[in-house]
């Protein structure tokens, strides 16, 4: 039966779908059918085929009036029906205001009630006169004037709308004063909430503008933050403030973030917003939050943990909040929605497509302004494009339908084969989306630009990485008691900050097993970024040639051709590579280990990026030097990815690659450590800053005895080793290796014995401290103290009188040690 009703109280029925009826294809419009009667046609078919209930109001004060509730996703909308093709029918569901058509599904699904009720549409007007928005075509303000004081109305009409009753845009401003008079007239007169909204908006953006043109010279914006914008990105701050909900969608590399932040920081100045909310991917949370706090100075707030505490966090007073798409999706799922003064999106072009629940879950963030951020808004279809611009406006493009329409060409199959008309996209899009390439602006930059992306680790690394961290502070707290540390000792620390460097960047470095990482991941969408928007080529640089492993393993996936160096790449077959780098196009990657950092021109490509970061400032600058170099024609971007929450981001903020204090400590020159006390006395000053307290319970273990160390030493470099930078043997199966024992000058006992210690008391304090820490330790174990016993103690096999007898090199030093602890005691 068609449009049969389900059983039920009168009041409220549920429409139900006609099998009989052929459906009508979604993809493809029928060939009796124009355009705009197929989209009517699908939302009366749906209408059909979906249980929405339908209620009426109140038949005898609301006529016409209705509410219409899905029963699948619970959401219910407010229908007003006087007829059909009526431009006075509403609902307010996001589809009736954006497809144009003056109807949807529960508009069809009310025609179908009264169908089935044999009721008919109320076509009479209410006698109140109202403004509303119309969503027929554009949207516009217009007035329906009621039989109430008509006349009067009529009149005062007449001075704010024209003759097809819709209002002036050049009486936005006395929009007010027109709602006063209105009101005098009749006090039934309404103004429906979103006609008011669409006034207010356009005065706003109007006087936004004018006070940005008046206010924000270019001396002024550089104000903003602590670092000078340049032209460029003073352009896309006044763009996107000027706009309140916009698209940056810059070049990679021309500082989309900054232009972002510095829009954000100038509409908290003028009191427009007072608080922001930036989405992005989870690897990007704490980069967001250290480029805010560096160039804005503001508070930050990262949203984290489980859901219950991430709902409290969202109510924070803090001026930014940052939170990852996949966490912002579950709280959205949860809760309904999230409200922010403003929002900004990073890497937007994650949300291309738009059934995915995350890109759902975005749609749903309720903010007055919004500022997107995509290097690459078009990637490979033009839906994608209309996907992502629907985040920040709704009706720029206009409806889906349309806009496939007019630029979409497709087969009968409705597979897309071609575009069309695409000059015009850009000038619809003029007022919401800004775009530079590096080309445009190449007079505006800098040579050279550094980016510190801070990535997370994941669970395992982080694990690993602390459970490194915690032996580090055992040692650190050792030093810090006595100021001194043996061989063994340091031997062990170098190992244990290796293998937090190492765990930053995967777990493969140190078994060769397990992949637990996300550099990997990251570097790869950094690489299809910058291979989508031109013909760049990039050098990347590990210290690790297990990494770079990892890497070319996923170019090779992709089919990225790449040249690879590393030590185990004989130095006659390294002039191809660069050669094979520089001249074929389709080379784009130089993928090398710091056995790569010297000595080649790689000047060809104009990004680098570096997975690690050596301490050592030379070696940084050599890499950098591959590309940064005479001749070379582009700007430079320096891209260093630095894992969140650890040794490489903690060190960089105290060294902040201004000191050469690491120079050759932890790039394979232990040998100076122990040389120098010096500078590991700065060392361990510096380690000491970002390891924390060692348990109480763990303080016993921190003195441990020198054979128990040396024991541990040695089976944890035959484990593991000291891993090298790289391998110059290719038939390495690995690269850990062995450090060389330090050798010292030696010296003779009698020459030790005749050094004055009491002119050197440095000397003396080294030598008591490491005699009382053995003895102690000695004591800890009842089988080192029976040795240390019977070495030293003993009995007269005739009288059996037992006594200490400790040997020394000769008279001459035992009266100097007596003399010394004489004084000591008087």
């Amino acid at each position: 039966m068609r449009g049969k009703a389900s059983k039920g109280k009168s009041s409220k029925k549920t429409v139900s779908f006609n099998t009989k009826r052929p459906k009508i294809n979604v993809q493809v419009k029928p060939n009796n059918m124009n355009i705009v009667e197929w989209q009517c046609a699908l939302r009366k078919q749906t209408a059909e085929m979906e249980n929405l209930i339908v209620k009426p109001l109140n038949e005898k004060h609301s006529v016409g009036e209705y509410r219409v509730r899905n029963s699948g996703n619970k959401q219910e909308y407010k229908v007003v029906y006087r007829g059909t093709d009526s431009k006075w029918n509403y609902c307010s569901c996001m589809d009736f205001k954006t497809s144009q058509l003056g109807t949807c599904k529960h508009l069809e699904a009310v025609k179908i009630w009264l169908e089935n009720n044999n009721k008919k549409p109320a076509h009479t007007v209410p006698s109140y006169t109202s403004v509303y928005l119309s969503y027929r075509g554009e949207r516009k303000v217009c007035i329906r004037i009621g039989s109430d004081n008509r006349e009067k109305f009529k009149t005062l009409a007449s001075n704010y709308f024209d003759k097809n009753d819709v209002l002036l845009p050049s009486t936005y401003d006395k929009f007010g004063d027109f709602l006063v008079k209105a009101k005098a007239i009749d006090d039934t007169f309404r103004c429906y909430g979103d006609a008011t909204d669409f006034v207010l908006e356009h005065r706003e953006r109007k006087n936004r503008t004018q006070l940005i043109e008046n206010k924000y010279d270019d001396k002024t914006l550089d104000s903003l933050l602590k670092v000078k914008l340049f032209p460029y990105q003073k352009q896309g701050v006044r763009f996107a403030c000027c706009a309140g909900r916009a698209i940056i969608a810059d070049e990679m590399g021309l500082g989309k973030t900054i232009q972002a932040i510095a829009s954000a920081e100038l509409l908290r100045r003028d009191g427009f917003i007072e608080n922001v909310i930036i989405v992005c991917p989870t690897s990007l949370k704490y980069q967001w939050k250290r480029e805010i706090e560096r160039f804005a100075g503001a508070e930050v707030h990262v949203i984290e943990g489980h859901f219950l505490k991430r709902k409290e966090q969202y109510k924070l007073d803090v001026p930014y909040k940052i939170v990852s798409y996949n966490a912002v999706c579950n709280d959205i799922a949860i809760s309904g929605h999230i409200s922010t003064d403003m929002v900004i999106m990073d890497e937007v072009q994650r949300l291309k497509n738009w059934s995915t629940k995350i890109a759902k879950a975005a749609r749903k963030i309720d903010s007055h302004y919004a500022i997107l951020l995509s290097g690459t808004p078009l990637e490979n279809r033009l839906e994608e494009l209309y996907s992502i611009v629907q985040l920040a406006d709704q009706y720029t493009l206009g409806p889906y339908y349309k806009f496939k329409d007019e630029h979409i060409m497709a087969n009968e199959s409705g597979k897309v084969v071609g575009y069309k008309n695409l000059n015009s996209i850009s000038e619809q899009l003029s007022s919401l989306m800004i775009r530079r390439r590096k080309a445009d602006v190449s007079l505006q930059l800098p040579e050279r630009m550094d980016q510190m992306l801070i990535v997370p680790m994941t669970k395992e690394q982080r694990e690993m990485h602390d459970d490194f961290k915690s032996a580090v502070a055992r040692i650190v707290l050792k030093w810090q008691r006595l100021h001194f540390l043996n061989e063994h000792d340091r031997k062990r620390l170098m190992l244990l900050l290796s293998q937090m460097r190492m765990v930053c960047d995967s777990s493969y470095i140190l078994d060769q097993k397990t992949r637990y990482d996300t550099k990997i991941d990251e570097v790869i969408n950094i690489l299809n970024n910058i291979f989508e928007n031109g013909d760049e080529k990039v050098v990347i640089f590990s210290q690790w040639e297990r990494m770079t492993r990892l890497v070319a393993q996923e170019l090779e996936k992709r089919g990225v051709r790449f040249e690879y160096l590393h030590g185990g790449v004989p130095s006659k077959n390294r002039k191809a590579l660069t050669e094979n780098f520089t001249d074929l196009p389709e080379s784009k990657v130089f993928l090398s280990t710091d056995a790569g950092s010297t000595g080649l021109n790689l000047q060809v490509a104009s990004v680098i990026i570096n997975l690690d970061l050596p301490w050592n400032p030379a070696v940084l600058e050599q890499r950098i030097a591959r590309i940064y170099r005479i001749g070379q024609q582009r700007n430079i971007n320096v891209i260093n990815l630095v894992s969140a929450q650890s040794i490489e981001e903690q060190m960089i903020a105290r060294l902040k690659f201004k000191s050469s204090m690491f120079e050759g400590a932890l790039d394979g020159g232990e040998d100076t450590i122990f040389a120098d006390d010096d500078k590991f006395k700065q060392i361990m000053d510096v380690v000491g800053g970002f390891v924390s307290e060692v348990p109480e319970n763990d303080e016993e273990e921190i003195v441990a005895s020198e054979e128990i160390e040396k024991a541990s030493v040695e089976a944890e470099s035959e484990e593991s080793g000291i891993i090298t930078s790289d391998s110059e043997d290719i038939n390495e199966p690995d690269l850990f290796s062995q450090p060389e024992p330090i050798e010292k000058p030696k010296q003779e006992k009698s020459d030790i014995a005749a050094h004055d210690i009491s002119g050197n008391p440095d000397e003396l304090i080294r030598q008591g401290v490491s005699f009382f820490t053995g003895l102690a330790n000695t004591l800890k174990s009842p089988e080192a103290t029976a040795r240390l016993v019977d070495s030293i103690v003993k009995e007269d096999p005739q009288t059996g009188q037992t006594s200490i007898n400790i040997p020394i090199s000769d008279k001459k030093t035992f009266l100097s040690l007596l003399g010394a602890i004489g004084k000591m005691i008087g």
